[in-house]
């Protein structure tokens, strides 16, 4: 029943990013496989929208209120695309485009090799990421569910109650509490199915769509980039460190934001039906949502797009040589480096949350990025041969659309130099909006090899089909040798040493198995939580350690826990249990905060903790030789008390 439960969610969610996405999409004058593919970056602007809105109306977040924005939005839609019908631009009807067989192959590919590795990772629909980050996603997905808002001034009131409204993006947050909403799934299951849906569906459509912007329709280029979508463990190096669920799924968005850019800044080649104005309704669309995700993924966007710009304020260079024209030109290019410069800023972490410093030398990071192994040590070699070719093909080209390819590639590769090698405080103007974090850049840089990876594998395949052809092979000899090709390769970038992917599960599995060692909650822990029910009645708090794992019973069975995180602001009542609590006596102070904040319970895990530390709460130790408390349930060390201390 666990794996249905997960495989409905993983389909309600995509059903839900397209049918929300897609009619808006429509509307715009997006059509085909471009409105499937953006459909979902406008699903996530729509959410992040309406959980600002919902709350601020006090109205509680459900998939109903969601879609009545949605509808809100739509008929905005209509109405503008009505009025500005005379500012379309005028273009030759084209010729209906029959059903794209070798597209949809190269969906179903990727999805399929995913769908592979995210099981493979997970092991059982409801186990967790054994994290110290996911100890906040878990809770803050129950957190949206009991409070009913999910936007992104409140859910900081789980770890501040009584704090001011904070900033924190939600968007995927509120998309796990829909799914979970939509299904009656658990949040573990919810989570999961979800990331099997960015996974399997978000990344592959819209990194598919990427490549096809950039150069065009083709049955190679589909399969191309479906086996390279498949073969660099983006998805699932974000679900190893971290866990990074927001920005995986930022990432997923990525390339959506950067196809519907170069259609904006016309790089593509061939006629354009939207026109610049609904190109620019298209990116206002996306980036909201992107932002709201994560911000670091918007400020992705930035730097990727960066040669998008470059390419367009050269080529409109030459082509309007008046001087009104370029002086226009170097105004808006001031301009954007200036608002680009102040994103950088304004989207920097804290201080204390960008900290990591460099790890390799300058040419050992030179080598991890010709190799394609920008963190795990075992190099795709399919992959990396096939991004080789494709930067020879693009040099050879020089094409805007290879070029573009080409400076995406180069500057995630710089990024990639300066926060792996260069020393503070070089790396922190550069790759401050990534916390001067590795993980986060890699990831960027294999987003930027998949492009790359189709392009040279698909004119190297065409290269060789031609000479093939002029010795006197036939079409159908052609046709084998390319499925041959495709299967050969394909298994090669998927297995074996030439494969960074076996490695990349490896890791990432080791991160959500659940065992006696486990880091975050062990199986003695998890039986114990799974009982909770039993003993502690909804309306009571349970204390404990978050550091050991304790806080995630709240995720898991909606029993509140006095500590949701493990970065909580202390209040004083706060502090007063956790330093006091096993001294509670009738009439002591600590029993004034134990009565102020509700707490009947407390969960002992012990000292392990999930970052191999040490911190001490000193009311919540020695509990069992405390009269403060009452056992009332264990499972092998972990324990669970009651709190007895100041009854009269």
């Amino acid at each position: 029943m666990l794996w249905l439960s997960l495989t409905a969610v993983a389909v309600v969610t995509v059903l839900l990013l397209l049918l929300i996405g897609v009619p808006l999409a429509r509307l715009i004058g997006l059509r085909g496989f471009t409105s499937i593919a953006v459909g979902p970056a406008f699903t996530l602007t729509i959410i992040c929208g309406a959980s600002l809105v919902l709350a601020w109306l006090g109205i509680a977040w459900t998939p109903l209120g969601v879609v009545v924005i949605a509808c809100v939005v739509g008929l905005v839609l209509a109405g503008a695309r009505s009025l500005t019908r005379r500012w379309r631009p005028v273009v030759a009807p084209s010729p209906a485009r029959r059903f794209d067989a070798w597209l949809l192959t190269g969906i179903f590919v990727a999805a399929a090799l995913i769908t592979w590795r995210v099981v493979a990772v997970i092991q059982v629909p409801d186990n967790i990421s054994q994290t110290f980050d996911n100890v906040f996603h878990l809770n803050a997905v129950r957190w949206v569910l009991d409070t009913g808002s999910a936007s992104a001034l409140e859910i900081g009131y789980m770890t501040n109650p009584d704090g001011p409204p904070a900033f924190y993006p939600s968007g995927w947050h509120g998309l796990v509490a829909l799914a979970a909403q939509l299904t009656g799934a658990a949040v573990p299951v919810a989570i999961n199915g979800v990331v099997l849906a960015i996974s399997a569906f978000v990344w592959p459509v819209g990194i598919l769509l990427l490549c096809r912007t950039l150069f065009g329709r083709s049955p190679a280029l589909s399969l191309a980039a479906g086996v390279a979508a498949a073969s660099v463990p983006l998805p699932l190096l974000l679900m190893d460190y971290g866990v990074l669920y927001p920005f995986q799924l930022g990432v997923a968005l990525l390339p959506v934001a950067l196809s519907i850019t170069a259609r904006l800044l016309r790089l593509p080649s061939g006629p354009d039906p939207l026109g610049a104005l609904w190109w620019s309704v298209a990116l206002v669309g996306v980036l909201p949502g992107i932002a709201l995700v994560h911000p670091g993924a918007l400020m992705a966007w930035l730097a990727l797009s960066a040669p998008m710009a470059l390419v367009f304020v050269v080529t409109r260079w030459h082509n309007v040589p008046s001087r009104r024209a370029r002086t226009t030109l170097v105004a808006a290019t001031a301009l954007y480096l200036l608002i680009a410069a102040a994103m950088v800023y304004a989207l920097r972490p804290p201080s204390g949350a960008r900290g990591w410093q460099p790890e390799v030398s300058v040419n050992d990071a030179i080598v991890k990025i010709l190799t394609a192994a920008p963190w795990y040590p075992h190099a795709p070699i399919v992959v990396a041969t096939a991004v080789v070719a494709g930067i020879v093909w693009a040099i050879v080209a020089r094409t805007r659309a290879s070029v573009t390819a080409l400076g995406m590639y180069a500057v995630a590769g710089i990024l990639f130099v300066v926060v792996a090698a260069i020393p503070f405080p070089v790396r922190d103007l550069f790759t401050a909006p990534w916390y001067n974090n590795i993980p986060r850049i890699a990831a960027l840089l294999l987003v930027t090899m998949v492009p790359l990876a189709a392009y040279g594998a698909t004119v190297s395949w065409y290269a060789f089909a031609r000479a093939l052809r002029r010795r006197g092979g036939s079409s159908a000899a052609v046709r084998l040798a390319g499925i041959a090709a495709v299967v050969v390769l394909g298994l090669l970038a998927q297995a074996g040493p030439l494969s960074a992917m076996p490695e990349a599960q490896r890791v990432a599995s080791a991160s959500f198995a659940l065992t006696d060692d486990s880091p975050l909650l062990n199986s003695d822990e998890a039986g114990l939580i799974a009982r909770l029910d039993e003993h502690v009645p909804a309306d009571a708090v349970i204390a404990g350690s978050p550091w050991t794992g304790t806080s995630v019973a709240y995720a898991l069975t909606g029993r509140h826990v006095l500590m949701p995180h493990i970065q909580m602001e202390i209040s004083d009542a706060l502090e007063a249990v956790n330093d006091d609590l096993n001294d509670a006596t009738p009439g002591s102070p600590v029993c004034d905060a134990i009565a102020e904040l509700n707490v009947g319970f407390v969960l002992d895990f012990g000292s392990r903790e999930v970052h191999g530390a040490n911190h001490v709460f000193p009311g919540l130790t020695d509990l069992e030789d405390s009269g403060a408390v009452r056992l009332v349930d264990h499972e092998g060390d972990a324990r669970l008390y009651e709190v007895i201390g100041c009854a009269l």
